[in-house]
């Protein structure tokens, strides 16, 4: 979902690419191999999820330890949340970036977008499987993931907005 939404974003908005209208010859050859890359990925991901749609698995594993009810609410607001920012970063990156505490153009707008459509499509999904044996490492990642996001705050700390309710958020 990742690969194939930066690569989609990166294609609607390669007129802004370095490729399109010259530069540095570093910026030019990154920017082709950005494209390159991701599209190599995506054709990778296709034939792996072809391939996988076509194996026989056998018959699902059975679930055997069921999300803790209390989990469930804050699992499902996470989820919900996520989903909604990034649908709102991808469709109207304008008016949402607006409430990204750091400046964004149009395509940082939309890339945030596509990794908060993808966090918040994983986290529903862990929801839908209410299994904690299957969903127990996509759930420690989320920790990892506020953390990460907590460093790039502060390595840009100057650049943030830390008055503002989205970056406390």
């Amino acid at each position: 979902m990742v690969l194939t939404g930066l690569f989609t974003v990166s294609l609607l908005n390669a007129s802004r690419l370095y490729i399109a209208h010259g530069g540095p010859i570093v910026s030019v050859l990154f920017s082709l191999g950005r494209l390159f890359t991701l599209g190599l990925l995506c054709v990778a991901g296709a034939i792996c999820l072809a391939a996988q749609a076509f194996t026989r698995s056998g018959p699902p594993a059975e679930r055997t330890a069921p999300l803790p009810g209390w989990a469930k609410p804050p699992l499902a607001v996470l989820g919900s949340s996520w989903l909604g920012i990034g649908t709102g970063l991808l469709v109207q990156p304008g008016f949402w970036a607006g409430f990204v505490p750091l400046h964004t153009n149009r395509v940082d707008a939309q890339a945030l977008g596509v990794w908060a459509l993808a966090l918040g499509v994983g986290v529903l999904g862990s929801l839908a499987e209410d299994d904690l044996a299957r969903t127990r490492r996509a759930l420690l990642s989320l920790p990892g993931t506020a953390l990460a996001l907590a460093v790039v705050l502060a390595a840009r700390a100057p650049h943030v907005d830390l008055s503002s309710v989205p970056a406390w958020a």
